[in-house]
């Protein structure tokens, strides 16, 4: 078995990647990747049979992971991340995402989901599991959960800016804008845009405040390309 670590943390894939070692007798290799893009790259070349990705680099949400469901040969995936809400974890179990887990489960846990997705099998850390439980007995997704970009658009349509504007203000482009606009729509069930707007304005500019160190964290980047084709696929169950 041939794993491949997704993650801007070297320090962290490097403890991984010893204890893997130590736990698993059928690991045959562990290549350390610090973006999607390095991996992706290397797939062709050198092909892992599973992935841990992170779903947050350098402090940011980064939707070229969903690059990863695309590559050739097709690996399992196991989501390991810092960021989890009950959004995204149905979105990327229906992208293919064979398992979920938050970083705060236990070793074990990330060993156990591993076997389970060799075995063919779904696999979410407990406390995942709990999350969606809480979610879903509290009505639906929670503007708790955002992302501080998320948030920013949110906050700037609660103001009526342009979208420009907006965009400016986080320091991203007009194409990352308009997909962050895109999947919170699908995140709360939105079929209009005037509908989050709406949701914005009830929220109200003071509940939705950022960071404002954000946009000139943003700024420093370079702005993504093109947006990636989401592929929609049914899931049986999460």
């Amino acid at each position: 078995m041939k794993i491949a670590l997704i993650d801007s943390h070297r320090i962290f894939t490097e403890t991984l990647k010893v204890n893997l070692f130590k736990s698993l007798e059928e690991l045959d290799a562990v290549s350390l990747y610090n973006s999607v893009e390095a991996f992706t790259v290397d797939q062709g070349n050198d092909p892992a049979t599973l992935v841990i990705t992170e779903l947050v680099f350098n402090g940011r949400y980064d939707k070229a992971v969903d690059a990863i469901f695309s590559a050739e040969p097709k690996p399992d995936v196991i989501i390991l991340t810092s960021m989890s809400d009950e959004w995204r974890i149905r979105n990327y179990m229906n992208l293919g995402s064979k398992a979920f887990l938050s970083k705060n489960c236990p070793f074990q846990e990330l060993l156990d989901a591993i076997a389970q997705v060799k075995k063919g099998n779904l696999f979410l850390s407990q406390d995942v599991q709990d999350m969606l439980w809480a979610e879903m007995t509290a009505g639906g997704p929670s503007l708790n959960n955002l992302s501080s970009i998320e948030r920013g658009i949110l906050e700037g349509l609660s103001r009526d800016q342009a979208f420009k504007t907006i965009a400016n203000n986080l320091g991203i482009s007009m194409i990352e804008l308009k997909y962050h606009r895109r999947m919170l729509m699908e995140r709360f069930n939105l079929k209009h845009f005037a509908n989050l707007v709406a949701l914005a304005k009830k929220q109200g500019a003071s509940n939705l405040v950022v960071d404002q160190g954000l946009a000139v964290h943003n700024k420093e980047r370079k702005a993504p390309g093109a947006d990636l084709r989401r592929r929609k696929l049914a899931m049986s169950e999460v």
